[in-house]
């Protein structure tokens, strides 16, 4: 049975192949196949590269140099340090008994003060015996001379520490020093101002470069603890002593934090004393730094000391719009810069008219829509409409005080003001008035025109300004007029608002025609029935005893 059966499924095989096909191939012939394949493939890629020599890859010897990761020695090779001096004050590391020049400190150090009486004694008071130091960024604090010593801005100074001593660059001398510290409500004659100890030696210089240098490190794995620990709290910047004994991390929360243990891990990890500062993103932004909207170095990293309350009033107040992602600067809060213009605008606004008080026509209902202040314009359009109106303020305080007295002028269109754009002004002054007056100035003129050539540029120009209206009242006469019951309404309220206007206007006219003492359509005051013998409540008495 197993024979018979493997002679009809043989049999059926055969018959399932085509007929132009002579045999089938078996598993070792396609294997063949394939690799007599693969070999012509690797033929024929071999003698593309021996004909194109540059796709060929390269290998380099051992002896020989990788470009990314060593340096050429034919080629100079300039390593990058991190310029850890620019927070201090200074391009590169100062030296001893060197003071640093003035173009290096301004161009460097963080709000920074110009001395302008510099160079200036008093005569009748003795040298003020207390200077200013700048440390790291905007840190400054003031420190009394020892008898004897004298320096200068831009001196490496080592002054008292809490503990130990710290090194600094002298920043601010003299008589601004003390409006200087009189601004801070420091007494000078106080036992809590420090001392200054000396002008910074080698080694003192030394250690100081070696503090500086620990900071960046110290902030990277500082914020690491704070993440581990958990801690609500951004860590911005790491101030090492000068001798090594001390480390500030100043940082910023929205809530209060507990940081003692934090302190204890941070003491057992770079052995220095740790102190926390907890300061604002105002204060943050100024001591990071960056750059603002403005293409300019921040403000507060540059010059500004007070930080001043913003608010969105002094935004309303400039026209700006309330647009929080342009108003706020890179610590998240208002920027300062609004107030640095708020006091002009605010002077300005008060020759203006209250702002969004509508005015009252015949035409219809004008209403405010936005003001230039430096100008002196503001913007009205008519009531369900969008095409803007400027006015002079001084129209619009006496349209209101009209409208107050119930009048109305005609239409808000007598009281417009053309505003010349860019392109009226190139049509004013083309270029044949330029070569007219040119080869006038070239013949020998002395620059006044004459009385012809004057009045044919006026007639000239008032036949451009009338075409201009006339083709500017054509545009606006082609534009698709409104369909449908929106326009229907607008114009039966308009003449329902004239119909009434005329109507109050009638009654006011018949008001004032009618004698004193008759009541006005029997709303005057009421006839009194009561006892005519009292004076006081009978007109008719009172006029009876005058006469």
């Amino acid at each position: 049975m197993e024979d018979n059966n493997d002679k009809e499924l043989e049999k059926k095989t055969v018959d399932a192949i085509p007929d132009d096909v002579e045999e089938v191939a078996s598993a070792e012939d396609i294997a063949k196949f394939m690799s007599e394949r693969r070999k012509a493939r690797e033929e024929k890629k071999h003698t593309v590269e021996r004909e194109n020599p540059e796709v060929e890859e390269y290998h380099s010897e051992e002896s020989a140099l990788d470009p990314y990761l060593e340096p050429d020695p034919e080629i100079p090779w300039v390593k990058y340090e991190e310029p850890v001096y620019l927070s201090r004050g200074c391009n590169h590391c100062p030296r001893s008994y060197q003071p640093v020049s003035q173009c290096e400190r301004q161009s460097c150090s963080k709000v920074t003060s110009t001395n302008w009486l510099a160079g200036i004694r008093q005569p009748t008071m003795r040298p003020f015996d207390c200077v200013e130091v700048r440390f790291k960024n905007n840190h400054k604090d003031f420190y009394r001379l020892p008898d004897g010593l004298e320096v200068t801005e831009g001196d490496v100074v080592a002054v008292e520490g809490q503990p130990g001593h710290d090194v600094g660059i002298v920043c601010l001398t003299g008589e601004l020093c003390r409006l200087q510290m009189r601004k801070h409500r420091i007494n000078p004659e106080s036992e809590n101002v420090r001392k200054l100890f000396r002008r910074a030696k080698d080694a003192d210089i030394e250690r100081w470069d070696a503090s500086m240098r620990e900071e960046h490190e110290a902030l990277i794995r500082t914020r690491r603890i704070v993440a581990d620990m958990g801690l609500d709290m951004k860590v911005n910047d790491v101030e090492i002593q000068g001798d090594h004994s001390k480390a500030i991390f100043y940082y910023t929360a929205d809530a209060r934090v507990d940081f003692r243990e934090l302190i204890k891990v941070l003491a057992e990890e770079f052995h220095v004393r740790i102190e926390m500062k907890q300061i604002g993103v105002r204060q943050e932004a100024g001591k990071v730094g960056g750059i603002g909207t403005c293409g300019r170095e921040l403000c507060c990293a540059t010059w500004l000391t007070n930080f001043k309350s913003v608010t969105t009033g002094a935004a309303k107040t400039q026209q700006i719009m309330p647009n929080p992602q342009k108003l706020a600067g890179q610590c998240g809060k208002l920027k300062c810069c609004l107030n640095f213009e708020y006091e002009v605008y605010a002077d300005a606004l008060k020759k203006f008219p209250p702002a969004g008080h509508a005015i009252r026509f015949q035409k219809g209902l004008a209403l405010y829509k936005k003001t230039d202040v430096f100008r002196g314009i503001m913007w009205y359009a008519y009531e369900g409409e969008n095409d803007l109106i400027a006015v002079k303020a001084e129209d619009v305080k006496a349209i209101i005080e009209m409208n107050r007295n119930q009048q109305y002028p005609e239409k808000l269109e007598d009281y417009q003001v053309e505003l010349m754009s860019t392109s009226a002004l190139a049509s004013e002054s083309n270029s044949e008035e330029v070569e007219r007056e040119i080869e006038r100035l070239s013949e020998g003129g002395n620059g006044v025109v004459g009385q012809e050539e004057r009045g044919e540029r006026r007639a000239e120009n008032g036949e451009r300004r009338t075409g201009n209206r006339q083709q500017g009242g054509n545009r606006r006469n082609d534009r698709p007029q409104r369909q449908g019951d929106r326009g229907e309404r607008r114009d039966r309220d308009n003449r329902a608002r004239e119909e009434r206007h005329n109507t109050n206007k009638i009654v006011q006219q018949k008001q004032q025609n009618k004698p004193e003492g008759k009541p006005r359509d029997g709303k005057g005051p009421k006839p009194f029935n009561g006892d005519n013998n009292n004076p006081r409540r009978s007109g008719g008495n009172n006029r009876e005893r005058r006469q």
